[in-house]
């Protein structure tokens, strides 16, 4: 039941609506109380402008209207909260994130009963999704390896995720990092099917 009532609202034009009012009116600790700590907590860095929750919303709106695709950004930064750090400058981290929110979902979508190629399609997403790790100094031997994690027919899948949480952040620059992504995959794809 309550798999379905997440995968209509999921599926709406704004699906954010749906979710706000599942935490509003408590009903969210039926089907993912974990969203509950996300509300509110404030990330501490200057690359958000929202708190995790809001975050969250924003790029749940921005993503393609595909299950998979809606499902892994409503859960790409549910392990934030228990990750989270402060330095002694007074900013926050959230280092090993997206491995905590790809076992958090896993955990959340068995519980929910869904199957399992689209558990683990939803979980190889939000664990590759982090473009800081993918993209600072990457070359061709990166790519590869980053391709294989992520299976080539997950690769579009990932792209649009990584674009719609970059969509989510006030910086411009992430846009240019998930352009200079795409262009690589594509390079090294379109090498390594020449050759």
């Amino acid at each position: 039941m309550y798999k379905n009532i997440l995968n209509n609202i999921l599926m709406m034009e704004v699906p954010s609506a749906g979710i706000y009012e599942l935490i509003e009116n408590g009903e969210i600790n039926n089907i993912i109380p974990e969203l509950s700590k996300l509300k509110g907590f404030e990330q501490h860095t200057p690359y958000h402008d929202k708190d995790v929750l809001d975050h969250t919303m924003a790029v749940l709106d921005s993503i393609k209207p595909n299950l998979k695709l809606r499902m892994a950004a409503l859960l790409h930064d549910i392990g934030k909260p228990d990750c989270f750090t402060v330095d002694e400058k007074g900013r926050g981290h959230f280092y090993g994130h997206h491995i905590k929110s790809a076992e958090e979902s896993e955990k959340i979508l068995n519980r929910l009963g869904y199957d399992h190629e689209f558990i683990m399609d939803v979980k190889t997403l939000i664990r590759y999704h982090y473009i800081k790790e993918i993209v600072s100094g990457i070359k061709e031997k990166g790519i590869k390896r980053f391709i294989d994690a992520v299976g080539e027919h997950r690769l579009d899948d990932m792209l649009e995720l990584v674009r719609a949480d970059m969509a989510g952040k006030p910086n411009s620059e992430n846009i240019e990092a998930v352009n200079k992504l795409k262009n690589m995959c594509s390079e090294y794809l379109q090498k390594k099917y020449a050759e």
